[in-house]
């Protein structure tokens, strides 16, 4: 059977040597015979391409996906941070209470705006919580986080029957409107192998003809691989990139026999940003989880609470037709962070879009990375030391305005300090959302630049035709600007870190306001010996006083 006629790229090798052709200077490379060397070369590198554009051509839908699940990500898991409060029994308390992964909390039943009917959100902890056995009055409350999950349980789904040939396929079967789900919303399947224990199993339950086999994350693998010489069965089964259960051609993992009924006993679904509940506290005692569906085993008089801050995750949940447009033009942002540039990408872009799908109104507007440096001596090699210097803001503030204003009503030195430190919070969701994507080796250290206070006085003599107020504002206004955090400097992308203030800089500046006739005096205090500002690593300049005295010539 004829392969089927793709076409990807329709250039011929007369048309790919002709274009190669024109890029050769030919100030210096006149000979473009093919007795020419290079034209020889030329002629080799256009057939050699001319053979990959063909191959390409032939490039079937199933390779496309493979390479697809190289470079793009898997959907994401909601996921809260979740505090667990015990007050244990210290009379009666003996052993450690643990509490297992798998502990499912929930929301209330809320009406589903898509649907109309009511929809609730179940987390499970992923890993266990453990408190040990107090002591002592101080150790009977204990605090314990860990990660919960968002997931839905389907149960007895069945799939099909084996007809006993090779790589044989059965899709998933969730049925949106049992479950409660909108019928546009894709439905991808959880898998799991970092949290899976003897204890604890997220993924898909499997059985055929009623007996359960296990689940690889590859069948082409050793572990899978069936020996010819000693030919035992492998019951072994994976989950493709496409959500299907695929079994094994004989040769890596064994195929079921004919007539067996196959069968899903237990997976879990996700549902992505739906599930981007809200924080829990005393606070806000309705809101986010407010049930705990398993029983705790508690003594008399025990107790235990739970606070979580807001859900965060759900990247990367697409419908499966736009999966590999969407996936694409992620695919050129750093995920692994190695250089400087992919701590500050990722900060100001990826981390600002998980912000955003939370609805979170922090966004970070700077990020600088300083590498094998530690924030306690940021001047000195230390390797496998990252200092990041994180600039957040809420999406209705302007940090450059309110940091340098000055006034009687403007913030105070200490104020503006705090509007740049970053919130415990915030600093939590940073180092999680760089925790997996550092390398193993890297230490990372989140660091809030530190301010320092700058006074301005200056005389500047104007164009006898110029109003006074309006250039001093003018002039105020230049300076403002330009000393601003978040987009001053000369490039406009915000002052440097620890980057000096020069007394000859300013001077320039203020000379090249339209109407400003020349700068009698410049003052900037604090100052060293040549009237300069030198500031400490990890500062940045915030104007504390600013005196613009103008007059005319």
């Amino acid at each position: 059977m004829a392969l089927p006629t793709i076409t990807l790229d329709d250039r011929s090798f007369d048309q790919l040597f002709a274009f190669m052709r024109k890029q050769i200077d030919t100030s210096e490379w006149v000979d473009h015979n093919f007795s020419d060397p290079g034209i020889v070369l030329l002629d080799l590198l256009c057939w050699i391409g001319e053979t990959v554009l063909y191959r390409a051509d032939r490039v079937p839908d199933s390779h496309i996906a493979k390479f697809a699940d190289l470079i793009i990500d898997p959907p994401e898991p909601v996921t809260v941070q979740l505090t667990l409060t015990a007050n244990l029994n210290l009379a009666l308390r003996t052993q450690d209470l643990a509490i297992p992964a798998g502990t499912r909390f929930a929301t209330e039943f809320t009406p589903d705006a898509a649907t109309g009917r009511p929809r609730r959100y179940i987390f499970e902890t992923v890993e266990p919580a453990t408190f040990r056995a107090p002591k002592s009055p101080p150790d009977a409350v204990q605090d314990v986080t860990v990660t919960a999950r968002e997931c839905l349980v389907v149960e007895n789904e069945t799939l099909g029957t084996s007809d006993g040939t090779a790589n044989q396929t059965f899709p998933f079967r969730p049925v949106h409107t049992d479950l409660g789900l909108p019928l546009d919303r894709p439905a991808p399947v959880l898998l799991d192998f970092v949290y899976r224990s003897a204890t604890y199993d997220p993924n898909p339950q499997v059985t055929v003809a009623g007996q359960s086999w296990d689940l690889q994350q590859f069948l082409l693998t050793e572990q899978s691989r069936i020996d010819p010489a000693h030919p035992d069965f492998k019951s072994h089964f994976m989950v493709d990139s496409d959500g299907l259960i695929r079994f094994g051609d004989g040769v890596f993992g064994s195929a079921p026999p004919a007539g067996a009924p196959i069968a899903c006993t237990r997976y879990r679904i996700l549902q992505g940003p739906d599930a981007l509940i809200g924080a829990h506290s005393p606070s806000s005692p309705s809101q986010g989880l407010v049930h705990l569906l398993d029983p705790v085993p508690l003594l008399a008089s025990e107790t235990i609470i739970w606070t979580h801050g807001n859900a965060e995750g759900g990247g990367s949940f697409f419908q499966p037709q736009d999966r590999l447009a969407r996936g694409l033009e992620r695919f050129r942002r750093p995920f692994r962070l190695v250089t400087e540039a992919d701590f500050e990408q990722v900060l100001r872009i990826d981390f600002n879009e998980f912000q955003a799908l939370s609805g979170a109104p922090e966004q970070v507007t700077r990020a600088i990375a300083l590498m094998n440096r530690r924030p306690s001596a940021p001047e000195q090699q230390s390797t496998g030391h990252v200092t990041i210097a994180v600039l957040a803001q809420s999406t209705n503030q302007d940090l450059d305005e309110m940091l340098n204003a000055t006034g009687p009503n403007a913030p105070s030195m200490a104020q503006k300090q705090g509007l740049v430190d970053l919130p415990p919070a915030l600093t939590q969701k940073i180092e999680r959302f760089l925790d997996r994507r550092r390398l193993i080796t890297t230490r990372l250290h989140l660091q809030s630049p530190t301010l320092s206070p700058i006074s301005i006085d200056a005389t500047v003599f104007v164009d006898r035709d110029r109003n006074i107020g309006e250039m001093t504002s003018s002039i105020e206004r230049g300076l403002r600007q330009f000393l601003g955090i978040v987009h001053g400097g000369f490039d406009g992308k915000g002052w440097p870190l620890g980057g000096s203030l020069y007394r000859s800089r300013l001077f320039r500046l203020i000379e090249d306001t339209d109407g400003v006739d020349h700068v009698e005096t410049l003052t900037l205090s604090p100052a060293d010996p040549n009237g300069d500002v030198q500031l400490v690593p990890l500062s940045l300049p915030a104007i504390d006083r600013l005196s613009i005295v103008v007059l005319r010539v």
